[in-house]
């Protein structure tokens, strides 16, 4: 098969700033490479097997094409066929196939790669814009990713508009190309600002990243749904209600018909919310509450209150830091009592070491091991926390 693209090779004594242009250059056209090798092959009759291939898509050669158009200029499928042969070769068939057939999938692929590789990020961006928007072209959105990824945002910014897709696209594709997340913020923003992102889809990115343990990329959007100024402790008097998936406090997930916890947020007199833990007597799952942190190394104080309502627990409950680097031991809390009818206050420091990882989970869990499994009876409410570093 033809090579359909010619990927720039820059020179020994290119500079910095070209290199990493080149490079860029280089990288997004790779995405388009595949595509535009296969719809060639099409073409010139190398793979008419395939079933990717269009009915009809094998051509003439060169010399046949040119004698249609000979005959009948205005013949746009034999441009398209003879832009995409000789393609990056002669500009003057791609600007014939470009004029005749705008719209066309193989000639915007054609004229994207060629934008690319001459540094035109302003006419690519539109280009492979469109073939994502019209055409659901996945390798075309892979590009824009990769683009993003060279520092090119602001000549994607301009395209999101209320009721565009593409960023959708390619963010779902992210994965593929080994772009940072971080990369993207900039059109997460602004499609946010524009309709183009709701929350939930947003929040679906989070859950998503934080599964395959990208944690800097999850808490960079986290960050970015929260007016990019959010406390180490989220939501930390349990006011607002609770956001899974994210970086707030997550319940654990029980089977209803079997739940050892029901969690709520209760309005009390002069506190707002707080979360009340109430005890149905069957087998317990640890934690029963988790927060993800982003802690540096050194030692904190966690503070906050709580109240025991006729709570029945030979040990009661004990606030868990876990860091999310192997072989970490956990850090644990002294055991709350579980006598208390009134609000007190409760205090747990603790030191995060060097290798704990990029994030640790603050948790909730019954004192002693043995009570996950016997269950509990009663309730347990907290309100009011906080977590300080410690000078």
């Amino acid at each position: 098969m033809d090579t359909a693209l010619t990927l720039p090779r820059p020179a020994a004594a290119i500079g910095p700033l070209r290199l990493a242009v080149a490079l860029g250059a280089a990288a997004v056209l790779a995405w388009l490479a595949l595509d535009l090798n296969l719809r060639r092959a099409c073409t010139v009759n190398d793979t008419p097997y395939l079933p990717l291939c269009a009915p009809g898509a094998a051509s003439a050669d060169a010399a046949g094409l040119r004698e249609r158009i000979a005959r009948n200029p205005a013949d746009t499928a034999a441009y398209v066929q003879l832009a995409l042969r000789e393609a990056p070769a002669n500009a003057d068939s791609l600007a014939a196939a470009a004029k005749l057939a705008p719209t066309h999938p193989q000639v915007l692929v054609l004229r994207a790669a060629t934008a690319l590789d001459r540094g035109d990020w302003t006419t690519a961006a539109g280009l492979l814009v469109t073939l994502v928007e019209h055409h659901r072209n996945d390798n075309a959105a892979r590009a824009l990713a990769v683009l993003a990824g060279t520092g090119h945002t602001d000549v994607l910014l301009p395209h999101l508009a209320a009721g565009s897709h593409w960023l959708d696209a390619v963010l779902r594709l992210l994965p593929d190309t080994k772009v940072p997340f971080s990369a993207m913020l900039p059109l997460v923003a602004q499609g946010r600002r524009q309709g183009v992102l709701d929350d939930a889809a947003m929040r679906g990115y989070v859950r998503d990243l934080k599964a395959a343990g990208a944690w800097g990329d999850a808490y960079s959007l986290w960050l970015a749904l929260h007016g990019n100024a959010v406390p180490v402790l989220f939501n930390a008097s349990f006011d607002q209600p609770l956001e899974a998936g994210g970086f707030d406090w997550e319940p654990a997930e029980q089977p209803p018909a079997r739940a050892g916890v029901l969690f709520t947020q209760v309005g009390t007199e002069g506190r707002g919310n707080v979360l009340e833990l109430r005890f149905t007597g069957r087998p317990l799952p640890v934690p029963l509450l988790h927060q993800q942190l982003f802690l540096g190394e050194g030692r904190y104080r966690l503070r906050g209150q709580y109240r025991a309502t006729q709570l029945r627990m030979e040990q009661g409950l004990a606030w868990v830091l876990q860091c999310v680097a192997p072989n970490t031991p956990p850090l644990r809390s002294a055991p709350l009592a579980g006598g208390a009818a009134q609000w007190q206050p409760f205090e747990f420091e603790f030191a995060v070491p060097r290798g704990c990882g990029a994030v640790a989970s603050l948790r909730l869990e019954p004192a002693a091991a043995f009570e996950a499994r016997t269950g509990a009876r009663g309730a347990v409410a907290f309100d009011d926390l906080s977590l300080a570093q410690l000078r």
